[in-house]
């Protein structure tokens, strides 16, 4: 110090002065450098640590994957439940295509630390063929037999063929025959489990929250250390639920959640929102109005079908109807490429319509063409349908009448009855080369999918020969003369698809799905999320 001192009293006032600032450059310089150096030669990477919040609207019911269908027990279930193929080490398949041989792998566990083995794959489908358990998965399991053959092997026998069968199983989630299998069928909803669940996904179960009349406001899942595969970054995950959209959104402002997920287009509030992550992943489904010639016969002639196809402007639609929130469709096979959907051709010639709509008049003496057009109470579903109303009545249709029913509703029996004449309603496609859930002839009575009660022969063989086909060309031949036949028969008006958008704030890293299947989807990957990081020198 002493030395600094006698320096500075050989200076001027006006060498001191650049000295000072020569210096406090050269720190400046240093520490810039030393800056960029450290980040030109060193990489952020993912931590273990940190909470995540994420909101639904609804209630959970029963977190069974394979009892219950309510929308919020699936997702959930996806961080509680691993599919079957990530407890497999492979599968043989035999000459004929009927026999598969799966073999688990070893030492896998559920989270309470008993051991999971064939014995619980084998539940889990007899649960699911179980007519008394009503499993949305039941279709997916029929004529299926299941046979133990070790410990760790399964074999499957199928009636027949199928060449999808391999999604069937590989994505069946696996509930433990030692929580489940004393209880009757009858009674699983009955059971504690199905709000305190005993999984063996990467999240295992912490506790939830309810209110006073039952309202439950909160999950938490903490890491599975019996999980068979890498352990999750995020370390606690939360689920809050909220009865109305409203209060959803004003969570995600006051930062009380960190995210959230839908399959319908975004609010005007959350889309013009700053700081927020908006990722829209393409998801194999469509919406559709489909025809009820038996409700109403005027349907029955062709060239009406036709014209009310024709009537609609699908770009516009989209535009107009959705704010710009999803993709045209045209036809009932969807084609994915480089992240964007395509389904055929366009069918919108509203000149052609007013013509056929003149010629079905004159050929009925003028009879009014009057349609119930049923739509689920959602906004944008009721926003499409009134934008369909009026292209249908701008080419001459005389009256349209919207009739909006809650689908969510289990007393509602508008589908399962068939109680229509003409449905604005959503198809999700497992595996969008198999037609047969929607357009088999065999799937037109609930709880089949066939929502135009559609029936042809030439449709019905083409569907069963890609199902058997395990050549892909051949298979894609089929798909095509399906396709073609379905559209030129027009039983449906193909309109758009919705790709599904997740919400989230900028901390949430390692979220970047191409495509979803199914919302419960984004959780494959949920132990490759993180929201904590350190900056590693490479």
């Amino acid at each position: 110090m002493a030395i600094i001192k006698q320096i500075f009293a050989h200076f001027s006032s006006k060498e001191t002065r650049w000295f000072i600032i020569s210096a406090i450059v050269f720190f400046i310089t240093l520490i810039t450098e030393t800056t960029f150096a450290i980040r030109e030669h060193s990489v952020f990477v993912p931590v273990a640590g940190g909470s995540y919040h994420e909101g639904f609207v609804g209630q959970p019911i029963a977190l069974n994957p394979v009892t219950s269908d309510n929308p919020i027990d699936q997702e959930i279930g996806a961080l509680l439940f691993t599919h079957l193929g990530n407890l497999m080490n492979g599968y043989e398949v035999s000459d004929d295509g009927r026999e598969y041989t799966l073999k688990l792998k070893e030492n896998l566990k559920w989270s309470n630390g008993e051991s999971l083995t064939s014995d619980d794959v084998i539940f889990t489908i007899k649960t699911i063929q179980n007519p008394d358990a009503y499993s949305p998965l039941q279709k997916s399991w029929q004529g299926v037999a299941v046979e133990r053959v070790s410990q760790l092997q399964i074999k499957l026998t199928l009636l027949s063929p199928y060449v999808f069968f391999v999604d069937n199983f590989t994505s069946l989630p696996v509930i433990p025959k030692h929580i489940f299998g004393s209880i009757p069928v009858q009674n699983f909803r009955l059971s504690g489990y199905n709000l305190e669940p005993v999984g063996s996904g990467p999240y295992r179960f912490e506790k939830f929250t309810k209110r006073k009349d039952g309202f439950i406001t909160q999950y938490r899942f903490t890491v599975n250390d019996n999980f068979i595969g890498e352990k999750p970054y995020i370390q606690n995950f939360y689920f809050d639920f909220f009865q109305n959209v409203d209060d959803l959104e004003r969570a995600l402002t006051k930062h009380d959640i960190n995210a959230f997920g839908t399959s319908a287009p975004l609010s005007p509030n959350i889309s013009d929102m700053k700081g927020l992550v908006i990722q829209k992943i393409p998801a194999p489904n469509y919406y559709a109005i489909f025809f009820n010639q038996n409700s109403n016969p005027l349907l029955r002639d062709d060239s009406l079908r036709e014209a009310l196809i024709a009537a609609v402007d699908q770009n516009s639609l989209v535009k107009n109807a959705l704010g710009g929130n999803g993709i045209p469709v045209f036809g009932p096979h969807l084609v994915f490429e480089n992240g964007s959907i395509e389904s055929g051709d366009p069918t919108f010639n509203a000149d052609r319509a007013r013509v056929l709509i003149s010629a079905f008049k004159a050929k009925n003496k003028n009879e009014r063409i009057e349609i119930a057009l049923s739509v689920p109470d959602a906004p944008f579903l009721k926003s499409a349908a009134e934008y369909v109303r009026n292209s249908w009545i701008e080419v001459g249709v005389d009256d349209v009448t919207l009739r909006v029913f809650n689908s969510s509703d289990p007393t509602d029996s508008t589908v399962k009855s068939r109680d229509y004449e003409t449905l604005l309603f959503g198809n999700v496609l497992e595996n969008p080369e198999d037609l047969f859930p929607f357009w088999h002839s065999s799937q037109r009575a609930y709880p089949g999918f066939n929502l135009a009660l559609y029936s042809n022969q030439k449709v019905d063989t083409a569907i069963e020969t890609a199902r058997q086909s395990g050549i892909e060309s051949r298979r894609n031949a089929q798909v095509v003369q399906e396709t073609s036949l379905i559209t030129a028969n027009a039983p449906a008006l193909f309109l758009f698809s919705l790709p599904y958008t997740y919400v989230h704030t900028p901390s949430l890293k390692g979220f970047a799905p191409e495509t979803l299947g199914i919302p419960a989807d984004r959780f494959n990957d949920a132990n490759g999320w993180y929201v904590a990081e350190v900056r590693v020198v490479q």
